[in-house]
Formats: C-alpha cells, sequence, structure tokens
C-alpha cells in the first residue's frame, strides 16, 4: 500500500464513519457506548493510515536526502488552529444535549490525528527546501518546485530571500527559520550564479553576489 491508497483509505473511512454516525442520529442504530466504540475502532486505524500515508517506503523514498528543514511560525499557527476549532467543535457537540453530541468523538478524532501528524512532519523533517541542478524544491503542507527559468528576479531584503516569478507569484523564505540557514543561503548564491538568474542590484549587495 502507498501514500495514494493509505490518503484514499482513511478519507473513505472517515466518511463512512461520518454517514454511520448521522444515520445512528435519526435510527438510533447503535448504543452511545456501542457507536463510542466503532468511533474509537475507526479513529485508531484512521490515525494510522494517516501516519502511514507519510511513513511509507515510497513517500520516504521520495524525500531528498539533502534538505534543510524549513518550518515557517505560520506552520505551527495553522496546525495549532485547526486542532483548536475541532476541539471547540467537539465541545460545542458534546454540550448539545441530544444524539448530535455521537458526532464530537468524530472531531476529537480529527484533532488528534492533525497532531500526530504535526508531530510526525516535525520529527521526521517532513517540511523542508531541497535545491537541485535546475529548480527549488518545497514541501510544506503541500509540495511545489520552483524552476530557474520560472524566476524572473531575486529580493533579498530583512533576512528574508524572495523569489518572484515571471507569473508574479511570490516564493518566500525566512532564512532564520531554516535549519542551518547560512549553508542554506551560500547554496543558493551559487544555485543563483549557475543557473544565471537575475538578481536585484539590493540582493547582490545584501547577499555578497
Amino acid at each position: 500500500m502507498n501514500s495514494a491508497f493509505a490518503s484514499l483509505g482513511k478519507n473513505l473511512l472517515l466518511i463512512a464513519l461520518v454517514i454511520v454516525s448521522v444515520f445512528n442520529f435519526f435510527y438510533g442504530w447503535f448504543s452511545f457506548h456501542d457507536l463510542l466504540s466503532i468511533q474509537i475502532l475507526v479513529g485508531l486505524v484512521y490515525v494510522f493510515l494517516s501516519c502511514y500515508e507519510y511513513l511509507n517506503a515510497s513517500y520516504m523514498a521520495n524525500v531528498p536526502m539533502q534538505r534543510y528543514a524549513y518550518y515557517p511560525y505560520r506552520f505551527f499557527v495553522f496546525s495549532v488552529l485547526k486542532i483548536g476549532a475541532y476541539l471547540l467543535c467537539a465541545g460545542v457537540l458534546w454540550r448539545a444535549g441530544s444524539r448530535i453530541q455521537y458526532l464530537y468523538p468524530i472531531c476529537i478524532i480529527i484533532a488528534l490525528t492533525e497532531l500526530v501528524i504535526m508531530a510526525l512532519r516535525y520529527k521526521k523533517r517532513l517540511c523542508f527546501v531541497s535545491v537541485y541542478a535546475n529548480y527549488v524544491f518545497v514541501s510544506q503542507t503541500r509540495q511545489s518546485k520552483v524552476f530557474a527559468s520560472e524566476i524572473e528576479r531575486i529580493e533579498y531584503r530583512h533576512h528574508i530571500l524572495y523569489l518572484v516569478k515571471k507569473n508574479k507569484t511570490t516564493f518566500s523564505f525566512k532564512i532564520e527559520e531554516i535549519e542551518n540557514g547560512t549553508q542554506f543561503l551560500n547554496v543558493m548564491r551559487e544555485w543563483l550564479y549557475r543557473n544565471g538568474v537575475t538578481i536585484s542590484n539590493e540582493a547582490k549587495e545584501k547577499l555578497g553576489i
């Protein structure tokens, strides 16, 4: 089983759990304790598949060995907000005082999974920047490639490196948030020179190019 199957499996599992819980709200197929047991069991499988999605051999084989861990503050803020939102929903459902409270464990399952995945992505350095011959590979909540041929110019100010693309979108890297930021900056200097990327005069001065 690879990452795609694990991702599909966990999503189908969650959808099935929501459907069973909603139908149980209307038809009362299971008692609260029986439904809770089902939700806990399915929740454990959901957490397992979520972790497997990132840790299976096919996924890890595509993670470059030479990479710089990159965790912007927004990564933690966004993750904490998501977890908090799910926990808040769980609390609201729990206090609803009717059978709708049967849905609260699903919110807790998702919140727990988000917490585990956040810790996993941090421990395994799965959010990173990696520099290849003609492109920069960025892995955050999604993966992106920035090719040298796509870059219009480079800007550098306040210890932030800006890759301004020809389509006017911008990738930025705050050097202090990158593991071994000084080394990364040296590698980028060589990469920019090697690929003949246009660099603003201000950036040239500050980067020492």
